[in-house]
């Protein structure tokens, strides 16, 4: 893989937007009880190929590093690359509007259960509870705020919805 200029601009563009909605909203971006605006973001991943995903990780990492629940936290980078990868690589193989609807849902609900998870341990919340409510908020991000964004860009015209990165 090759990334040129263009690529790094937008992984870092991208990775600084997600990083400063994420502290600038900790209020609502960290705890048990959460809605983390910025994986709205997540959306766009498709219009913006593999500088997106890359972006979304770096972002991500960055954004947790700021987590009142300490290091742990940065774990839950590896999900969200994994899983925005997916949502890049089944709408690259598909082109189709809607997979973003059903990867960004299961986004929400892998997030829901990996930070779900640390957050039970963290504070002894229950479980099930702590999954539910991770994931609904992350869905309000993802899905309900999300697919707009992702429809307003591609509306655009601005971004090609194939990745920029050409294979050496």
């Amino acid at each position: 893989m090759k990334l040129r200029s263009k690529d790094l601009a937008l992984i870092g563009i991208y990775a600084a937007l997600y990083a400063a909605l994420v502290v600038g909203l900790g209020g609502i971006s960290y705890g048990p009880i959460q809605i983390r605006i910025a994986d709205s973001m997540v959306a766009a991943v498709p219009l913006l190929g593999i500088p997106g995903v890359l972006g979304h990780t770096l972002g991500v990492f960055i954004g947790n590093i700021f987590s009142p629940d300490g290091l742990l936290d940065l774990l839950n980078t590896i999900p969200s690359f994994a899983m925005s990868f997916v949502i890049y690589y089944i709408y690259k193989k598909t082109k189709n509007d809607y997979t973003v609807i059903a990867t960004s849902a299961a986004y929400s609900v892998v997030l829901g259960i990996t930070v779900g998870w640390m957050l039970s341990f963290l504070y002894q919340l229950p479980l099930l509870l702590t999954i539910a409510y991770v994931a609904i908020g992350n869905v309000i991000a993802t899905v309900a705020i999300g697919w707009p964004l992702f429809k307003l860009l591609k509306a655009t015209g601005l971004f090609p919805t194939s990745s920029k990165i050409k294979s050496v």
